[in-house]
């Protein structure tokens, strides 16, 4: 009997250890330090292949591709865009195949303007990136892709989209992945937050990850029948006989 009770006791250990050990392997890598001013610096979004623009020129729809301007959709999912192509070059009206590939959004529309001046007087003009996300994992409410619909976006506003942190969120130590870096943020340290904010850039991972022991929490209904089969037949050899 007391070999039986030893063998259910190392089987519900072994099973917890297991969990434990797979909870850390899935956890990102931290950096050895947090370079908080690179997440904290006036971000200009790059243009870059695969972005999807949407081009508005004042009063000239037909020049438009998806203006806001006019009563076109500008959501990329039912509006119209243009496309940057693999070579840095999208087709933008009046100007044929251009190279807006490693240009910031205000240099592109300079860009622009310049070209239209000569059909336009002092033309009016503005890109929007449409498909510009960051990706939120971990414990969240609501964890999923989200669109930086804003020039200036930051975390605190994009865990509120998130729908906030779930109950067994480490706060202590939240991971940003950007161009394969990983930084840890302290979301405690409040005062940070209240001068300066994270602004975030398309492309990055958001992970909350999970409390220590959360696993051992979520299987405590699984683990506590046996515990208390463990006690019950401790009681039981206990009053019987030697």
């Amino acid at each position: 009997m007391k070999t039986l009770i030893v063998l259910i006791t190392t089987l519900v250990l072994i099973s917890s250890c297991k969990t434990e050990q797979i909870f850390k392997a899935s956890k990102y890598k931290e950096s050895d330090s947090l370079q908080f001013e690179l997440l904290t610096h006036n971000y200009q979004h790059i243009l870059s292949p695969d972005d999807k623009l949407s081009v508005s020129i004042w009063n000239h729809d037909d020049l438009s591709i998806g203006s806001v301007y006019s009563i076109y959709n500008t959501n990329e999912a039912f509006g119209k865009w243009v496309l940057i192509e693999s070579d840095s070059t999208a087709a933008i009206p009046y100007m044929g195949t251009t190279i807006v590939g490693g240009m910031s959004l205000n240099q592109a529309e300079e860009l622009i303007k310049d070209s239209l001046g000569t059909y336009i007087k002092n033309p009016i003009v503005e890109l929007r990136v449409l498909n510009r996300e960051v990706t939120m994992l971990g414990e969240l409410n609501a964890p999923g892709n989200y669109l930086l619909e804003k020039e200036i976006s930051t975390l605190v506003e994009y865990l509120g989209k998130a729908q906030g942190l779930t109950y067994y969120a480490n706060t202590k130590k939240v991971q940003i992945i950007r161009n394969e870096i990983s930084y840890t943020v302290d979301l405690r340290k409040l005062k940070e937050f209240s001068t300066k904010n994270i602004f975030l850039q398309a492309g990055d991972i958001i992970y909350i990850p999970a409390k220590r022991g959360k696993n051992l929490v979520m299987k405590a209904p699984v683990l506590i029948p046996f515990a208390s089969l463990i006690t019950s037949l401790g009681v039981l050899i206990s009053v019987l006989p030697e």
